[in-house]
């Protein structure tokens, strides 16, 4: 179709717009302040435009890989800036201690926690919303498939994990190994789950669907990874100067004094922008509601393991020595981001999301007394679900089909 490939041209050529604009404007930093809503505009266009093309590509990479697996990949192209802005915060915070390490645990604890008390209820409430619009029944809940009680499992063992980097009081290389470790069984273990056996032609509108009607699969293959990689460099070239202008403003409109806050909720907000137009597209097609609820629970895997492991590695470098990263003055703040994450995970214990749990992430206020809460909470949840807690026998015969079948 005409307008699918017009489509996907108007897609790549506003990314490439966007990345030479970025490019070009670092020839001439004198003049960049002057034009920090421009950059801010066309950054934002070029974000949205590499946001849709993944998203296209992840549904229709489903049919030739699992769904985990291409959300997986999806969620990390996803939050490369997210990894840059860490990385960035930490090299600082090898250098200038005094000033940057509190920086450290404000990123990854504040993107960590936008994920789950954010991105997880305003997915659901934008599904009810578009059932309701669409005359659909169906309740307030989304429901997981018994194989997708992988990227539940490995969230809640990177969770668990969390409470020794807490009562440690510090992040190692012991942590980066774990961290690691956890993250490399849980992609080798959805690259064994089989792909989607359901007809695309009943669940994929017409772009995605364009990619899975090319002949040949090394051809279908190679339209996804290129999409992939494409959107991947926009969104490392744009990431930065995206948010950088939209800090600009921000500090434009309401004045300095902020860096802990904008550093905290701002930027990982700014740096996920991707991630959260793919997931709220597909939140918005009422089929691909678990898709996108996935989407955060494959990214918050991410963060939880891989974007945590590279501090203690980075921070090293960049300080020239062994050192472990201290995070002993904002504990709390750990403490809050492991019970939200705890929380969340007890959410699902039944595999499914309803209203009850995307309304206490939402509303609950972010105060130390509130981690305690969240502890209560996820107590209270292993209760409520105690007679229908399908997550563990349901990954236990995924772990068991999939090890079988690798043996084979």
């Amino acid at each position: 179709m005409s307008w699918v490939r017009a489509s996907y041209a108007v897609l790549a050529l506003t990314s490439v717009v966007g990345v030479a604009v970025v490019i070009a404007l670092e020839e001439f930093s004198s003049s960049y302040s002057s034009l920090t809503y421009l950059v801010a505009l066309l950054t934002f266009v070029a974000v949205v435009s590499a946001a849709m093309m993944i998203a296209w590509a992840a549904e229709a990479s489903q049919f030739s890989i699992s769904q985990g697996l291409a959300l997986a990949i999806v969620a990390i192209v996803q939050t490369l800036p997210e990894f840059f802005v860490e990385g960035a915060i930490t090299w600082n915070a090898g250098k200038d201690p005094a000033n940057w390490l509190p920086n450290v645990t404000a990123n990854f604890t504040g993107a960590n926690r936008l994920l789950t008390g954010l991105g997880w209820p305003l997915i659901l409430f934008t599904a009810i919303v578009q059932r309701r619009r669409s005359g659909l029944n169906g309740g307030g809940v989304i429901a997981l498939r018994r194989e997708q009680s992988v990227e539940i499992a490995f969230m809640l063992t990177a969770t668990a994990f969390y409470a020794i980097i807490w009562l440690r009081g510090a992040l190692d290389l012991v942590d980066t190994c774990v961290l690691l470790a956890i993250f490399i069984v849980y992609m080798t273990i959805l690259s064994r789950l089989p792909s989607e056996k359901e007809d695309p032609e009943e669940v994929l509108d017409a772009p995605p669907m364009a990619i899975v009607r090319l002949r040949g699969r090394r051809t279908r293959i190679g339209a996804i990874v290129g999409l992939f990689l494409l959107s991947g460099l926009v969104f490392v070239f744009i990431s930065q100067p995206f948010v950088d202008s939209i800090n600009t403003i921000a500090v434009a409109l309401f004045g300095a004094g902020a860096g802990f806050f904008f550093i905290q909720w701002i930027a990982p907000f700014l740096s996920e922008f991707p991630e959260k137009v793919t997931a709220f597209h597909w939140a918005r097609k009422i089929k691909l509601a678990p898709m996108a609820l996935l989407n955060f629970v494959s990214s918050a895997v991410s963060e939880l393991t891989a974007l945590v492991a590279i501090i203690p590695v980075v921070f090293a470098f960049s300080l020239g020595a062994l050192e472990p990263v201290p995070i002993l003055a904002h504990r709390d703040e750990v403490l809050l981001t492991m019970a939200q994450s705890l929380y969340a995970c007890m959410c699902l214990l039944d595999l499914e999301y309803d209203m009850r749990n995307a309304t206490i992430l939402f509303g609950v206020q972010i105060r130390f007394w509130v981690a305690i809460l969240f502890l209560a909470l996820a107590l209270v949840e292993v209760l409520i679900h105690r007679k229908r807690i399908t997550v563990f026998s349901s990954f236990k015969h995924t772990f068991t089909q999939t090890v079988t079948k690798a043996m084979e």
